[in-house]
């Protein structure tokens, strides 16, 4: 599948975030000069302080929300690996949630968008294939060592730019 770059970021620089409790993958993109400004993982706390550098009125920001997946909520396994899973989900879109209000409170444009299905650049489980992986790092141009949620706001910028 090859990437199609898209010319229509309404604004200069361009965020993806991709929620979670503990770490969240961050990924920041100056769309006129044309380089990567941020890719890691941030706590919730410092999620505007990363951003701090880019103007709220110059940056849309794109935040992978699962929320906005209609759920089958079938688990599988025992109970308390049910339960654990179901936790944990619960707690990440309460982290995106949470997420969102910030910085649209900071005077960002958010835009919430379904997360990417799995298929080709991800597995059932959830975790990045070798396919995916190889394909980020050569239309980034980044090959710093990253986990599954910096590869998807990666992936997120490398969609909407």
């Amino acid at each position: 599948m090859k990437f199609i770059p898209r010319s229509n970021c309404p604004t200069p620089y361009l965020v993806a975030i991709d929620p979670d409790l503990n770490k969240s993958g961050l990924a920041a993109w100056s769309t006129k000069d044309r380089e990567w400004i941020i890719a890691k993982t941030v706590s919730i706390e410092n999620v505007l302080s990363e951003l701090s550098e880019l103007p709220p009125t110059e940056t849309t920001v794109y935040v992978e929300a699962g929320w906005l997946i209609k759920k089958a909520n079938l688990r599988g396994g025992n109970y308390r690996a049910a339960q654990a899973k179901a936790r944990n989900v619960g707690e990440n879109h309460g982290a995106g949630k949470l997420i969102c209000k910030l910085l649209k409170a900071a005077g960002y444009t958010v835009t919430e968008f379904k997360p990417l299905k799995k298929g080709a650049f991800k597995t059932l489980a959830g975790a990045w294939s070798d396919t995916g992986r190889r394909y980020v790092e050569k239309e980034s141009g980044l090959s710093h060592r990253m986990n599954d949620d910096v590869r998807d706001a990666i992936y997120t910028v490398l969609h909407f730019r």
